[in-house]
Parts: structure tokens; C-alpha cells; sequence
């Protein structure tokens, strides 16, 4: 057994449409929607996941959430690594 080997973690992360998924050691520690919120004026975010789905449609005017990838392709990229 080498140095490393014990350290080893495996991390799968899958970018949904829908919902993004994070998976640690087989067991799903994140699922959260696939949605930012991002205030227009700043270009900010400022919410992510459930919090910026309950914003959805009711917001201001100066806010804007977004769904980052559309058809399995990422459209925003900015949005989606946050």
C-alpha cells in the first residue's frame, strides 16, 4: 500500500438539467436543483440550489434566476461553476 492510498476519496459530481447530484463514497451528500439566482445590476449571485428555485417567479425585477445548463449542455458558465 502506497502513501496515498489511504487517503483516496471519490467524489462524482453530475451537472443536471435538473438537478446536480454529489456523490461521496457512493452515497449522494448533495441534491439541489440546477438554478442561481444572480442580481442583474451586480452580476452577483446570490442564491443557488433550493434557495434560488423558491425565488423562481418571485422576484424583483433586478433579479434573475437562471437554469445554467440547457439540454445537457452548459449555457452559462459562470453560473454553473457557482
Amino acid at each position: 500500500m502506497g502513501f496515498f492510498d489511504f487517503m483516496t476519496e471519490d467524489i462524482a459530481i453530475d451537472l443536471g438539467t435538473a438537478n446536480t447530484l454529489i456523490i461521496h463514497n457512493d452515497k449522494v451528500v448533495i441534491d439541489s436543483p440546477s438554478i442561481v439566482a444572480r442580481d442583474r445590476v451586480t452580476g452577483k449571485i446570490i442564491a443557488v440550489g433550493k434557495e434560488a428555485n423558491m425565488m423562481q417567479g418571485k422576484t424583483h425585477e433586478n433579479i434573475k434566476t437562471i437554469r445554467p445548463l440547457k439540454d445537457g449542455v452548459i449555457a452559462d458558465f459562470d453560473a454553473s461553476e457557482r
